[in-house]
């Protein structure tokens, strides 16, 4: 495949290739790169950012699902290039992420972010999941997000920035890892409840409790009755509840 015979797949892979030279020295100004930072880039796409990333680190790292883009990518120095989903590779080891991802897949890839350790996400994303985690909303994705990451917004970015355009505003934040002692205990509650979130709350109220508090199982169930929740909400697993019950939720601990 020669470079003028690649097609942008906007139906299953969601490209939209970033081409504002502003809004790129934006990510690399924010991005604060250092020569010894271990440094990750998720949807290089054609490289644009990739050529400026290189020259400020000794040590790059690609992750791009589509192959195709290798007639781009092959092409640059010094850099090491894993052709898979994100989804499912190992993002241990890097100190720096800068990502734009397709939109569909924030919410996987911010539950995968919450087992990793990293100083800095830089991060292109849709709009509407910046401002709701900025304005801390009630969805159950900003709820996450807020309890895991100090969240940064940097600019908002016109689809002109992107070829071919998304119908979407696009919005530049950073995330840094939250410190568990600037959380009260509710909120690291909540914030592990999201670790066991494929086990039944109320199952994983308990074993919560029982760590946090060095407390026996029976007195995690008084604890958890005193809380008054809903049964049909104790019954699901945490995954499994909406935006909703998991205020409801967390309105009833106390």
């Amino acid at each position: 495949m020669v470079e003028n015979e690649f097609k942008n797949d906007t139906d299953f892979l969601d490209q939209h290739f970033l081409i504002d030279d502003k809004v790129i020295n934006k990510v690399i100004e924010v991005s604060d790169i250092k020569r010894t930072d271990v440094v990750l880039e998720i949807g290089p796409g054609k490289g644009v950012l990739t050529k400026k990333i290189i020259k400020l680190t000794n040590n790059l790292t690609l992750i791009e699902k589509d192959k195709r883009l290798n007639i781009y990518l092959d092409k640059i120095e010094n850099i090491k290039v894993i052709y898979d989903d994100v989804l499912n590779v190992d993002i241990s080891g890097f100190n720096i992420i800068i990502t734009s991802l397709p939109y569909s897949i924030t919410e996987p890839f911010i539950y995968k972010l919450i087992d990793y350790k990293f100083d800095k996400l830089v991060m292109i994303c849709g709009k509407n999941y910046a401002d709701n985690v900025v304005d801390n909303s009630n969805n159950k994705l900003s709820i996450l997000t807020n309890l895991y990451f100090n969240v940064k917004k940097i600019i908002d970015i016109e689809p002109n920035s992107f070829e071919p355009k998304p119908r979407v505003m696009s919005s530049l934040i950073v995330l840094t890892t939250k410190d568990d002692n600037t959380l009260n205990k509710k909120e690291r509650i909540i914030k592990m409840l999201f670790k066991y979130r494929y086990m039944k709350t109320k199952n994983a109220l308990k074993e919560i409790l029982i760590k946090l508090n060095n407390i026996t199982q029976r007195e995690a169930r008084n604890i958890i009755e005193l809380y008054k929740i809903d049964k049909e909400i104790l019954d699901k697993l945490f995954d499994e509840l909406n935006s909703d019950e998991v205020v409801k939720l967390i309105n009833s601990i106390r």
